[in-house]
């Protein structure tokens, strides 16, 4: 794999562009309903994303077997479009057709740790005496730029964790293609995360917190300084008080 790989700094340069960051500069990009922040330092990129116009909580309580549950749903959608707009206006405005040490930007590819398929985790933590649905997750994108979804489960946390494989081992002339294709709409990420709790007090009305935050953590590949981190982005960890 790595003798197929460009061995260039200009790979540096490729990872900033998917996440719309430019050295030495701090972007703000705002998309729809989504709201993203990048600097540099040293050889990392530092981002967040703010997901909290996309993320919501909603319930009511039900009546089983003498007792009482609150029965929920935490989630949203979120276009795909958002979230890669300013990556996109960037990499149009100043790397399409740009050198880098001799090397096409658009050419090259991300990874993650050991030249692994790059991708980005989002977890969402639940109260200890939260049950999750895990069963009846629902988790759907009709994007290219996703090429699979995966869902996990903590006991021990009491947490779900979807991973996202981003694109499918496309340059960035092929990433960007994909989103020159698809438009700004009719392709949703969806989330969907059931979940229930008892009421032994009917007169306590704030259940708990659900908390929920995300990473995506990208190294270079090659030869040289491989395995250094280039890229770390975070979803801003949102909190929901769960109330009745």
């Amino acid at each position: 794999m790595r003798k197929t790989m460009k061995k260039s700094m200009g790979l540096i340069m490729a990872l900033l562009m998917v996440f719309g960051v430019f050295a030495g500069t701090t972007n703000v990009f705002a998309a729809n309903n989504v709201i993203s922040n990048y600097s540099q330092s040293g050889w990392r990129i530092n981002g967040e994303v703010d997901l909290s116009n996309v993320v919501s909580n909603s319930g009511h309580d039900v009546e089983e077997n003498g007792s009482l549950y609150y029965k929920g749903n935490i989630g949203g959608v979120v276009e795909a479009s958002d979230l890669f707009k300013g990556a996109y206006d960037k990499y149009i405005k100043d790397y399409k057709g740009t050198l880098y040490w001799g090397k096409k930007v658009e050419n090259l590819v991300m990874f993650n740790r050991d030249e692994k398929f790059p991708t980005a985790q989002y977890t969402i933590d639940f109260p200890d005496n939260f049950n999750v649905d895990f069963d009846n997750i629902v988790v759907t994108d009709n994007t290219a730029l996703v090429s699979k979804i995966e869902k996990s489960y903590d006991k021990i946390n009491n947490s779900v964790t979807f991973t996202f494989y981003l694109g499918n081992w496309n340059d960035y002339k092929g990433f960007f293609g994909l989103y020159e294709k698809e438009g700004t709409d009719g392709h949703p990420i969806t989330i969907n995360v059931p979940y229930s709790v008892e009421i032994t007090d009917s007169a306590i009305t704030n259940l708990g917190t659900i908390s929920s935050e995300g990473l995506c953590a990208l190294y270079k590949g090659g030869n040289k300084l491989f395995n250094t981190q280039l890229v770390n982005v975070v979803a801003k960890k949102i909190d929901i008080n769960v109330n009745r």
